[in-house]
């Protein structure tokens, strides 16, 4: 009974643990910057962003601006700086800045990079999951047909999606407290409930694990080939080469998320996300 306890203390220590520490970057919204790194850079893109509002009623004025901002965002996305937890700038606050800052300064594709960009760094972020899900409805997939169903992404639902690795941590955490305070109190009264009931947190805890397991082969899968953007309107080619003939009757809009299987010549060989692959000349892609 006394090692239940002892596992019991244990825990609870672990959780808060768990509860106190900056595991994930800081929240990036206007203010939280290193001011050695990162303010200047900041208060740059901010500028521009908001110059940009201002000249909204001219898009040609306009979208230089927010291409500035978008440009300084990227800057920011990049930067790294020195801690007891390695962190860097990447949340989902500046990743949703990014992709509005080359949304509306006209390159759809590239916004749609910055949200996987932000969905990478932190998968749980429900903000950035709509936001893609929006810039996805923006794209000009043809209507109709086997191109349609082919060129439209199908979300890939995991545990990571729902929940960040600290709460699953905490829940972790949570199940297997409730699974030694149970076992000390079937050990206490011979109940046969609180058995059972230790057996039922176990069981979530080990599906728990299941589901982080599964997401992670998932990710790994997926990291295995690099996700890329048409950037403009292209042909999705048989071959690597202009000679061979079209895989669709129409042309592949831009913003169409691929999955790159390798490159040759100039031209990467992609996959759709309905599973047909093809060629695309590589400076088409991002």
């Amino acid at each position: 009974m006394r090692a239940s306890y002892v596992i019991a203390a244990l825990t609870v220590a672990a959780l808060w643990f768990l509860a106190t520490q900056t595991w994930v970057p800081p929240p990036v919204g206007l203010s939280v910057f290193d001011p050695a790194n990162g303010r200047p850079t900041l208060d740059a893109a901010e500028r521009h962003f908001v110059r940009g509002v201002e000249l909204r009623g001219d898009a040609a004025k306009a979208r230089p601006e927010f291409a500035q901002a978008a440009t300084r965002y990227d800057d920011l996305w990049r930067r790294t700086f020195p801690g007891r937890i390695r962190r860097d700038f990447r949340s989902p606050d500046l990743a949703l800045n990014r992709a509005r800052a080359h949304r509306l300064a006209g390159d759809l594709p590239r916004s749609i990079l910055s949200l996987h960009d932000g969905l990478a760094a932190t998968p749980a972020s429900r903000e950035l999951q709509a936001a893609l899900s929006e810039a996805r409805a923006a794209v000009a997939y043809p209507a109709g047909g086997a191109l349609e169903a082919e060129c439209r992404p199908t979300g890939v639902l995991t545990v990571g999606s729902r929940m960040s690795p600290r709460e699953g941590g905490l829940l972790a955490g949570g199940l297997w407290l409730a699974a030694c305070l149970a076992v000390t109190r079937f050990v206490m009264t011979r109940r046969g409930r609180w058995l059972a009931a230790s057996a039922a947190c176990l069981a979530g805890l080990a599906a728990l694990g299941g589901l982080w397991w599964h997401d992670a082969r998932v990710r790994a899968a997926v990291a295995a080939r690099p996700l890329a953007v048409v950037a403009a309107d292209a042909v999705l080619r048989t071959g690597n080469a202009e000679s061979y003939p079209a895989r669709f009757a129409s042309p592949l809009p831009a913003g169409v998320e691929v999955r790159v299987l390798g490159d040759r010549g100039g031209w990467l060989h992609v996959e759709l996300a309905g599973g047909a692959a093809g060629w695309l000349p590589a400076a088409v892609v991002r």
